[in-house]
């Protein structure tokens, strides 16, 4: 996660067609997060002159949320399933994958 400033320099540098690299060494930041930064700046509509009128910790929370964008979608294992399975194994029971 990047503080304001870091934010609002990545858009700016990258907005005025600054390249990569450039904005790699200035912020000492990697390609996937500036990608990360530009494209939810990008997905929210707003402009660089809106993200300067807002308080720093909502810019903050709008380009890294509280919740995990990534993540968001992948269900969570069938935990009751695994444990019968495993109870079925008996004193042979292990966390490997079988079918």
């Amino acid at each position: 996660m990047h503080d304001y400033n870091t934010i609002l320099g990545v858009i700016e540098l990258r907005l005025s067609k600054v390249s990569y690299d450039s904005v790699q060494k200035r912020y000492r930041i990697g390609r996937s997060g500036i990608a990360l930064i530009m494209n939810r700046y990008k997905d929210s509509g707003l402009s660089l002159d809106d993200l300067r009128q807002m308080p720093a910790s909502k810019v903050v929370d709008l380009i890294y949320p509280k919740e995990n964008l990534r993540h968001k979608d992948i269900p969570l294992p069938d935990f009751e399933k695994i444990h019968e399975q495993m109870i079925q194994m008996g004193k042979h029971a292990d966390l490997s994958f079988r079918k």
